[in-house]
């Protein structure tokens, strides 16, 4: 049916979604009102030395990398030979750093733009 790999990512949801299910079943309204994440948030899980504020950093910004650029980059857009989940929370890090706050998703776009500018005229 599932590998082990799938069952333990089913498990993971199950165990996060769980605190919300509980609630529910005791009467509890369930928390309102998802918020995107912010730049500045992210940073702060990327500079963090606990592992799963890091992971969640990582985790994070490969998504956002893998719906909006992967598998082929758009037109000026050349990430190095040598890219990497790791390389890439760095560069979304400093840029997130140096600018103003707004959404992630956008911050993460934005740093990939900058920081891998195409050098070859023709792409």
């Amino acid at each position: 049916m599932y590998s082990r790999k799938a069952r333990g990512r089913r498990l993971l949801l199950l165990a996060a979604a769980l605190p919300l299910l509980t609630a529910r079943a005791h009467g509890q309204p369930a928390q309102q009102g998802w918020k995107q994440m912010t730049s500045r948030q992210l940073a702060t899980a990327c500079h963090s030395a606990e592992p799963a504020q890091h992971g969640l950093c990582v985790g994070y910004v490969s998504g956002i990398y893998d719906l909006q650029f992967a598998p082929t980059p758009p037109r000026g857009v050349c990430p190095p030979s040598d890219f990497t989940p790791d390389l890439l929370a760095q560069v979304v890090t400093a840029y997130a750093d140096t600018h103003e706050d707004g959404p992630a998703p956008a911050a993460v776009g934005q740093a990939i733009v900058r920081f891998f500018p195409c050098t070859e005229p023709h792409r």
